[in-house]
């Protein structure tokens, strides 16, 4: 059981690349199937930042931002609107701060 943890905590290099390339291909899939997915779309945001991937990143909060505005013009804001808004501001600015 403490190896199972253990191996959770410290992953392989090689494994780490895999996790984000599948995490990278699954939320890439999902925003082409529908590209207004501002959760989706702030995930991959997100996905990029931890990696460094800091263009990309900044491209994916910086799209997030635009469907969230078009999302409020067209329905109002709801909870998961506003919080992934407040993720793709959050994403921006830790992006900002590489610069």
């Amino acid at each position: 059981m403490l190896g199972g943890l253990i191996s959770a905590v410290y992953q392989a290099p090689l494994e780490r690349e895999r996790e984000f390339y599948q995490r990278l291909r699954e939320l890439s899939e999902l925003i082409g199937e529908a590209p207004d997915s501002l959760t989706h779309v702030v995930m991959r945001g997100e996905l990029y930042l931890e990696r460094g991937e800091y263009e990309r990143a900044k491209a994916d909060f910086e799209t997030a931002l635009a469907l969230a505005e078009k999302l409020d013009a067209e329905r109002g804001w709801l909870i998961v609107e506003q919080v992934m808004r407040d993720r793709a501001l959050y994403g921006l600015r830790m992006v900002e701060r590489q610069f």
